[in-house]
């Protein structure tokens, strides 16, 4: 074999060996800079998630405090409702063995009650809109504008009471009043009820 060949194999080889030895010293310290890499990408990621996890959880949080705050505070005014409806539809009538002045001063106050109610409930549900389910804030809607809607014929009725032309009084009517209301705040409390199942998962 030429020596001119001989000294070039060994150039190669010699080359060889040293690029497998630059090869293997680099090797580790690229797996450690690629390993390194990686584990701070992922640290930052589930930093990341971790932060994003923590503020919906506590926007949920607020939510749904916001919405069980507008259940507390409907709950004693429809509980308060429903038997002032039926005062109203009592004191309409003429009783012989009561007090007519005394009579017209508690439907007075159940009227002025009943307008106080309206604008009361009319609030926490405009004031809680973004914090209660669609079908929720529906169903007051429509509770509101029922008593918004019967709060002129109790006027009207409550006025031919004073004036004592009890005769005048269409009292079937006033059932009818009193039984569609009923209706509406039956509706909006299965409505919060329902919900109220599907948040403690027994829907």
């Amino acid at each position: 074999m030429p020596e001119w060949l001989v000294n070039i194999l060994a150039s190669i080889g010699g080359g060889t060996v040293v690029l497998i030895g630059v090869v293997t010293i680099f090797k580790g310290l690229l797996v450690k800079m690629f390993e390194s890499g990686i584990e701070a990408s992922f640290e930052k990621g589930f930093e990341k998630f971790k932060n994003r996890l923590a503020r919906s959880t506590k926007a949920y949080e607020i939510l749904l405090d916001r919405e069980m705050r507008f259940y507390e505070k409907s709950d004693p005014i429809i509980a308060e409702l429903v038997p002032l409806e039926h005062d109203l539809r009592y004191y309409l009538e003429r009783h012989e063995d009561s007090d007519r002045k005394s009579e017209c001063e508690k439907l007075r106050e159940c009227v002025t009650r009943y307008c106080q109610l309206v604008i009361t409930l009319k609030n926490e549900v405009l004031i809680h809109q973004s914090y209660i389910p669609q079908e929720v804030f529906d169903a007051f809607s429509s509770v509101v504008k029922q008593m918004q809607d019967d709060m002129h014929w109790w006027h009207d009725m409550t006025k031919l009471a004073f004036d004592d032309e009890y005769s005048k009084i269409d009292y079937k009517q006033c059932d009818e009043v009193v039984d569609r209301l009923l209706l509406h705040l039956a509706f909006a409390e299965t409505k919060v009820r329902s919900r109220l199942n599907t948040l403690s998962g027994e829907v």
